[in-house]
């Protein structure tokens, strides 16, 4: 069976050196050569929010649904073993580092969303809808869990008030994962296909939708800086994967990570709080025997350029998805170490991990 997962989703590696880029045009501009399809034309429009009856009644795709998370494990040869369970995947900690919102479908049938206090207690599920509820981040300063489903080539960005209420759809676009800002004025996404998009800023409301890079090159997994003055993506071509950081017009854009081959594919960069350091997970994935792949957690200095590998193991096991927490001295992050993927909190030296959930 053909697999339809993007490329960095079947175990693409890195490269020892990263070569020389094309350079990003300016903002809004898009190149000829790779980019012909859609030259002259703008970003998308935000399609027509849907009624309750149609949000009652979709349902997501369940393979676009892993592909739009672009984490390396996710997808393997249909026939290989089974990969690792998934009790809790894709942590977002809280702005006020009380909480961690994360997705599971322990509890069978589609991915929900969950929320766990930081010391392990009050975990509750959030959602109950036939949705693949995927990718969950926070707005209002903690008080809103968002999140996004798929339909088709269709994302649609939610808020779910953490405290109780009915979830509200923010914007849909025929786009590639959509992110809020911090400050929930703005989103970032990705327009084009897995294998070559650009990137796209616009207002909340999908408004003033303005590309920020070229489509030479695919772009995924972005992450907003802490005062929203920098975006961080990984970004895949023919060399491979590494995270790169630019301004939120596509200036000053910049590879950060430059892993050697036998580290495995850089992605799903996290700022720390204070915007100084990221935090990445790198891995080299076997699609056919799951149980061989293994993957760690780096941080980088973006000042010093810097990596550090936390929790080295020989063991081949999966540390995956970063997020900092607030004190900007803990991550939490996916982890196939004790079996199925669960939650643990490790020190931001890679030390004293414990496990979140189970």
């Amino acid at each position: 069976m053909r697999s339809h997962a993007p490329p960095w989703a079947r175990g693409v590696s890195g490269r020892n050196l990263l070569r020389p880029w094309p350079s990003v045009p300016e903002a809004g501009a898009i190149d000829a050569e790779h980019d012909e399809s859609h030259r002259g034309t703008p970003p998308p429009k935000p399609m027509p929010l849907p009624t309750s009856n149609e949000e009652e009644t979709m349902r997501g795709s369940p393979a676009a649904a892993l592909a739009l998370v672009g984490v390396a494990s996710i997808a393997f040869a249909t026939d290989a073993p089974p990969p690792a369970a998934r009790h809790a995947s894709l942590p977002a900690a809280s702005p006020d580092g009380k909480h961690v919102a994360f997705c599971s479908n322990r509890d069978g049938g589609a991915w929900e969303l969950y929320v766990v206090d930081v010391d392990g207690r009050g975990l509750r599920r959030l959602t109950h809808s036939p949705e693949e509820e995927l990718v969950p981040g926070w707005a209002d300063g903690g008080g809103s869990v968002v999140y996004m489903t798929v339909e088709g080539d269709t994302a649609r960005l939610h808020s779910l008030p953490l405290e109780g209420g009915a979830a509200r759809t923010l914007l849909a676009l025929d786009a590639k994962g959509i992110k809020l800002s911090n400050d929930g004025r703005r989103v970032g996404y990705a327009v084009g296909s897995w294998t070559r998009n650009r990137l796209v800023v616009a207002n909340a409301d999908g408004s003033e939708a303005r590309a920020i890079t070229d489509s030479s090159a695919s772009y995924f997994n972005l992450a907003w800086s802490p005062d929203d003055g920098r975006i961080a993506a990984t970004r895949s071509d023919s060399a491979g994967l590494q995270v790169w950081i630019m301004a939120p017009d596509g200036s000053e854009a910049r590879a950060v990570t430059r892993s050697a081959k036998s580290d495995g594919s850089p992605q799903w960069p996290a700022w720390s709080p204070d915007g100084r350091q990221l935090a990445f997970q790198s891995g080299t994935y076997d699609r056919k025997d799951p149980a061989k792949s293994t993957a760690h957690i780096w941080i980088i200095d973006l000042a010093t350029g810097e990596a550090t590998k936390l929790a080295p193991h020989a063991r081949p096991f999966l540390d995956e998805t970063p997020s900092w927490l607030a004190d900007g001295k803990r991550i939490v992050f996916q982890s196939t170490r004790a079996g199925p993927f669960d939650l643990w909190i490790m020190r931001a030296d890679g030390g004293a991990a414990r496990r979140l959930t189970r």
